[in-house]
C-alpha cells in the first residue's frame, strides 16, 4: 500500500489530468440520456408470457389502452352523447391511436323486423334528443353486459372512451396530444385519464422532476453535513468534487452505451452522492489524522492504512448491487444493479487515487489541518459520550438493542408485498384518481389474455373460447371478458336459434360473413383466422389475486389442450406476479450473497473468523430492525424498497469494516482491548458519524420525490443508516469488549500453563 501511495504521489499530475479528461469524455454523453418509464418494456426476452404479451400487442392493434373517463353528469342526454362523440372523434385523429371505442361508435347486434342488424349502438349523426328515445337507449344499454360496467357505469353518470395505442407508437406523445385536444372541448364535468400509457407518462414526468430537483438537493445537504463534520472547506470540496466526477462518469457511461433512465436507475445519482462520498470521507478523515507530520509523508501513511478497508467496504457494496443481476425479473433492475456497482467502483478508484493526487498538489500545512480538526467539539462530545456508554452501561445498551430486535421480529411477520404501479403515485395524482373511478364504477383496466391457436371458425374452437370466458368470469375480480365467440352467439340468438355456437361450421361461416369488415374483428382474431384471443380485464392488484390467476390459469391451459387448438395465457396480472417473485428472489439472493461475502472479507482482513462473525452483528441487527420497521409502519416490499436490504448491508458494513480495521491496528500497537476500543471509537467514530449523517440526509431527500416507493426507500435507508452506524459504534464495541476480554484471559491462562510445563 505504501508503494501504491508513493506511485500515486509521483504521478499525481498525470492522474489529475486523466481524471479531468475522462470527466469531459463521459460528461459529453450525458446529453444522450433518455427517460423510459415503461416498466413492462423491461420484461426479460426469455419469458414466454412476456413474449406472448408483446406478440399480442403487435398482432391485435396494441395491448395498451388510454382510457378517458367522463364523469359528473347524466350520460344519456343529447348534450353528453354529443360530448362523447366529440371526444371520440378527437382521440381518433391522434397519431399512434389505432382503435377507439365509446358509446357513440361501439358495435351493436340486434334483431329488427327485417332480420339481423349489425350497426352502432348510437348513430353519431342522429343522436336522439327527445326524453323518450334517450330513456329507451339508457335501458337498452344498461341491459347488455358488454356495455354496462365497460363503457357506462351502472348509475349512468360516468362513461369511458377507450383508445388502443398501436404497437411501436409513442405512447406518451399520444397521451399528451389527447389531453391537449380534450382541453379545448368545453365541459363542466371532469376528464379522467387512465391506462398504462398515462401511468408511464406520469412516471416520466416524476423521473425528470427527481433528476432536476432531488439530486441537487442531496448534494447541498451532504455538503452541509461535511462542513459540520470537518469544519474546513477541504473536507467539503474534495469528497463532493470526487463523487460528482463518479456520478458524471456513471451517467455518461449509461448514455454512451445507449441505455435509458428508468424508474429505478434515476436514483443512481442520489445513491452515488450518498454512498460514494463515504469512501472519500474516510480517506480525507484519515489524511487529516496523519497530518502531524510532513504533508506528503502523512498522505503516504494515511493511504497505506485506509486503502484496504475502503477497498473491502466498497467491494461488499458492489457485490450487493451486482446480486440484482442474477435475481431480478425486470432488466431495468438488473441495469440498476450493474451501473450502481460500476459507479461505486468509480467512487473507489477516485477515492484512493484522485484524492491523494489532488491533496498532494493542493496540500495544507499540518498546523492548519490540526487546528481545523481540533475546533470540532461536537464530534468529540459525541464520540466521548458513546465511549462512556460502551464502557459503563453495557447491559443498558444490550437491553435497548435486544428490545429493538424483538419488536422488529413482530413487525417482520406483518410485511406486505405490492407491485401495483398505481400505488407509486400520491393520492392527488391523476393516475390514482382515475384508477379509483375505474375500480368503483367500471370493470378494471388490467388486460388478461388467453390466446387460442386453431381454426377460429371451427365450432369446437369457438366453444373453447366460451369455456375460457366462463372460466374467467367465475372469478369476481374478472367481471367481464370478450371474444369473437360472443359475437357469434349473439348473432345466432338474434337469428332465433338460441345463444349458442352453431354445430355446423358452414353456419358459423355464414354468420361470420356479416362480421367481415367490422373494426372489432381485427382486435379479436388474426387476419388468416388461425388464432384468436379472449380478453378479460382484472379489477384487482392484490397479490393473492395475482397468485390465484397465475396458478388457476396455468392449470386451465394445461388441462384444455387439444388436437384442434392450443391455449396460452398472458397479461399484465401475470407480469406483475412475475415481478413480485423477482422481488422476493432478489431480496434473498442479495442478502445471502452480501452476508457471506462480508464474513469472508472481514475474516481475511483480520485473519480471524471470529472477527468476521463479529462484524456481522451490527449489520444483522440493522437488517432485522429494517424489515421490522417496514412491517410496523406498513411500508410494503416493492420495486424500490426491495433495494434496501442490499444497500443496508453494503453501506452498513462499511462502518463495521472501518471500526474493526482501526481496532486491529490499535490492538497490534497496544495489545490492550479497552484502550484499542476507546481509540477506535474516537478515531473511526468521527468518520462514521459524518458518513452516516451524510448518507442518511442524502437518502432522506427522496422524501421529496413524487413517487411513493422512492419516498419509502429514502426513509428506510436514512433510518437504517443511523441504526447501522450506531450499531457499529455501540453494539460492535460491546461484543469486542465481552469476547475480547474473555479471549485475553484464556490466552494468559494458556501462556501460564505453557510456562509451568516448560
Amino acid at each position: 500500500m505504501k508503494t501504491l501511495a508513493h506511485t500515486i504521489l509521483r504521478l499525481r499530475y498525470l492522474i489529475i489530468s486523466i481524471v479531468l479528461l475522462l470527466t469531459v469524455f463521459f460528461g459529453y454523453f450525458i446529453k444522450d440520456l433518455r427517460v423510459n418509464a415503461d416498466v413492462l418494456g423491461y420484461l426479460p426476452d426469455d419469458d414466454l408470457a412476456a413474449n406472448l404479451f408483446k406478440e399480442i400487442g403487435r398482432n391485435y392493434g396494441g395491448n395498451e389502452m388510454i382510457i378517458i373517463g367522463i364523469d359528473g353528469k347524466e350520460v344519456f342526454t343529447a348534450e353528453m352523447l354529443e360530448l362523447i362523440r366529440q371526444v371520440t372523434d378527437s382521440v381518433r385523429t391522434v397519431r399512434g391511436i389505432g382503435y377507439v371505442t365509446s358509446l357513440t361508435n361501439v358495435l351493436d347486434i340486434k334483431s329488427t323486423e327485417y332480420g339481423i342488424e349489425i350497426g352502432r349502438l348510437v348513430d353519431e349523426w342522429a343522436i336522439p334528443e327527445d326524453a323518450s328515445s334517450l330513456e329507451n337507449l339508457k335501458k337498452y344499454t344498461l341491459s347488455k353486459e358488454m356495455y354496462r360496467g365497460n363503457l357506462v357505469s351502472e348509475d349512468a353518470r360516468s362513461t369511458l372512451v377507450v383508445a388502443k395505442v398501436l404497437d411501436g407508437a409513442n405512447r406518451t406523445d399520444a397521451v399528451e396530444e389527447i389531453r391537449a385536444k380534450l382541453a379545448q372541448i368545453p365541459f363542466e364535468g371532469r376528464f379522467y385519464y387512465g391506462g398504462m400509457p398515462v401511468t408511464l407518462l406520469e412516471l416520466s414526468n416524476v423521473i425528470i422532476h427527481d433528476i432536476k430537483f432531488i439530486a441537487p438537493l442531496a448534494f447541498v445537504l451532504i455538503c452541509l453535513v461535511l462542513a459540520m463534520g470537518f469544519r474546513n472547506m477541504r473536507g467539503v470540496l474534495v469528497p463532493m468534487f470526487t463523487v460528482l466526477i463518479a456520478v458524471t462518469w456513471t451517467m455518461g457511461l449509461i448514455g454512451l452505451l445507449g441505455y435509458e433512465i428508468t424508474l429505478i436507475t434515476n436514483v443512481i445519482p442520489v445513491i452515488l452522492l450518498a454512498v460514494g462520498s463515504a469512501y472519500a470521507i474516510h480517506v480525507v478523515n484519515r489524511i487529516n489524522e496523519e497530518m502531524g507530520v510532513e504533508p506528503k509523508q502523512a498522505l503516504i501513511r494515511a493511504m497505506a492504512y485506509v486503502t484496504v478497508p475502503v477497498f473491502l467496504a466498497s467491494l461488499t457494496t458492489v457485490f450487493g448491487f451486482l446480486s440484482f443481476i442474477a435475481g431480478s425479473y425486470l432488466t431495468m433492475i438488473q441495469q440498476f444493479g450493474l451501473f450502481t456497482a460500476i459507479g461505486i467502483i468509480f467512487s473507489l478508484i477516485l477515492a484512493v487515487t484522485f484524492i491523494p493526487a489532488l491533496l498532494g498538489v493542493f496540500h495544507k500545512s499540518p498546523s492548519a489541518v490540526a487546528k481545523a480538526g481540533s475546533s470540532n467539539k461536537i464530534m468529540f462530545t459525541l464520540t466521548n459520550g458513546i465511549s462512556h456508554l460502551v464502557f459503563n452501561h453495557q447491559k443498558l445498551l444490550l437491553g435497548i438493542w435486544g428490545a429493538l430486535v424483538l419488536f422488529s421480529f413482530w413487525g417482520i411477520s406483518r410485511i406486505e408485498r405490492r407491485v401495483d404501479l398505481v400505488d407509486y403515485f400520491k393520492k392527488e395524482n391523476i393516475v390514482q384518481q382515475s384508477e379509483k373511478l375505474l375500480k368503483e364504477k367500471f370493470n378494471g383496466s388490467m388486460p388478461l389474455y388467453v390466446k387460442i391457436s386453431g381454426d377460429v371458425q371451427n365450432p369446437e374452437v369457438l366453444r373453447m373460447m366460451k369455456t375460457t370466458q366462463d372460466f374467467m368470469e367465475q372469478f369476481s375480480y374478472i367481471p367481464h371478458s370478450q371474444s369473437v365467440a360472443d359475437l357469434i352467439e349473439q348473432m345466432n340468438d338474434v337469428m332465433g336459434e338460441g345463444k349458442q355456437i352453431p354445430d355446423d361450421q358452414a353456419k358459423v361461416q355464414q354468420l361470420w360473413f356479416l362480421l367481415d369488415g367490422q373494426e372489432i374483428m381485427e382486435q379479436l382474431v388474426s387476419y388468416d383466422l388461425r388464432e384468436g384471443i379472449i380478453q378479460g380485464y382484472v379489477a384487482s392488484t392484490d397479490l393473492e389475486v395475482l397468485r390465484e390467476i397465475e396458478v388457476n390459469f396455468s392449470e386451465f391451459v394445461a388441462q384444455n389442450q387439444s388436437n384442434d387448438f392450443d391455449l396460452a395465457v398472458t397479461g399484465i396480472p401475470i407480469m406483475f406476479k412475475r415481478l413480485d417473485d423477482s422481488i422476493i428472489r432478489s431480496q434473498i439472493y442479495s442478502l445471502i450473497l452480501a452476508i457471506l461475502l462480508v464474513v469472508a472479507l472481514i475474516s481475511f482482513l483480520q485473519h480471524s473468523l471470529i472477527k468476521g462473525l463479529l462484524a456481522i452483528i451490527p449489520v444483522a441487527a440493522t437488517l432485522i430492525i429494517l424489515f421490522g420497521t417496514m412491517g410496523n409502519t406498513g411500508i410494503p416490499l416493492d420495486i424500490a424498497t426491495v433495494l434496501t436490504g442490499s444497500v443496508t448491508i453494503g453501506i452498513g458494513i462499511d462502518y463495521a469494516i472501518h471500526f474493526i480495521s482501526y481496532f486491529g491496528n490499535a490492538y497490534q500497537a497496544s495489545h490492550n482491548i479497552r484502550e484499542s476500543i476507546e481509540k477506535s471509537i474516537h478515531g473511526s467514530g468521527r468518520a462514521i458519524l459524518i458518513n452516516l449523517l451524510s448518507v442518511a440526509i442524502g437518502f432522506a431527500v427522496l422524501l421529496f420525490s413524487n413517487l411513493v416507493p422512492l419516498q419509502r426507500f429514502g426513509f428506510l435507508i436514512a433510518v437504517t443508516m443511523i441504526i447501522s452506524g450506531m450499531a457499529a459504534l455501540t453494539l460492535l464495541p460491546v461484543a469486542l469488549l465481552m469476547t475480547g476480554e474473555k479471549l485475553e484471559v484464556i490466552f494468559r491462562l494458556k501462556d501460564r500453563i505453557l510456562k509451568k510445563v516448560g
